[in-house]
């Protein structure tokens, strides 16, 4: 059974009240300069904001959001100054705050069995999520199309399965390939790593690169993809002639013995 926007919304709250103190934000909003003084608009209001306050806080304007704040924080803005704050570093705080989540879940997740760990030094998956966006924001991230939609986001996410790191996250238009994202982080690859792409990723000059670097991968194939296994001790095909002839000159004199007796017998009959 799905659950709703809202539903997941109040279990990522309750992810961040659990594993992130106030403390904890405040240091992730000056790391990002998101907050640089002493300030009644504080991390926590942030993330009242766009999670646990409000659903839909692109739609919600600056004046009840400002309401919002002062109902629910006692915290006193006027509508400029909030708009002010949804800046790029907001937008990477967010970020911020999403990563760490994920990698204190990562870390905290059972380890993988010590058979893999010895065979290979990285365990890399490789995916992507995308999804629609409201039709202005079409000029950044134009989609890929469907549904008249006309903008899309597609996230490329890649971490390593032995230890529970982000090796890539991206935000990109929704029409960019899979593909052309998995030949950037090819260069990425080393010895002893394991990559797992999904069929999207498929390019054979990637797994070339991936091969000379003497590293592994697991991958899907397409329909068109021939695959052809090497004999080491194939069959050749090979001309025999007489030792004491070249090839020429072997079939030169076959022609004039030929003649030689075609005109005996012609002779002998006439």
């Amino acid at each position: 059974m799905s659950i709703s926007v809202s539903d997941e919304l109040q279990l990522f709250a309750q992810e961040i009240q659990s594993l992130l103190s106030p403390n904890t934000l405040q240091n992730l909003t000056r790391d990002v300069g998101f907050v640089q003084r002493a300030s009644k608009y504080r991390a926590q209001d942030l993330i009242a904001l766009c999670i646990w306050r409000s659903q839909s806080v692109a739609k919600t304007s600056l004046t009840q959001l400002c309401s919002c704040l002062e109902a629910s924080k006692e915290v006193l803005i006027s509508p400029e100054g909030l708009n002010q704050r949804f800046n790029t570093a907001a937008v990477q705080f967010l970020q911020k705050v999403l990563a760490k989540l994920l990698n204190q879940k990562l870390s905290s997740a059972k380890l993988l069995s010590s058979p893999y760990t010895s065979i290979f030094k990285r365990i890399r998956v490789l995916d992507s999520t995308a999804f629609q966006l409201p039709d202005p924001f079409s000029f950044v991230y134009p989609g890929a199309g469907g549904c008249s939609h006309t903008a899309g986001v597609k996230i490329q996410l890649e971490y390593d399965l032995l230890s529970g790191q982000f090796l890539h996250i991206h935000t990109g238009p929704g029409k960019q390939h899979d593909r052309t994202y998995g030949s950037l982080c090819a260069p990425t690859v080393t010895a002893n790593d394991l990559c797992i792409r999904d069929l999207g990723y498929f390019h054979l000059k990637d797994l070339q690169h991936i091969q000379d670097k003497k590293a592994y991968y697991i991958s899907r194939i397409k329909s068109n993809t021939r695959i052809y296994q090497k004999n080491p001790n194939p069959d050749y095909f090979q001309e025999i002639f007489p030792l004491d002839h070249q090839p020429l000159k072997h079939f030169q004199q076959l022609i004039i013995r030929f003649h030689i007796h075609l005109n005996l017998f012609l002779h002998y009959c006439l």
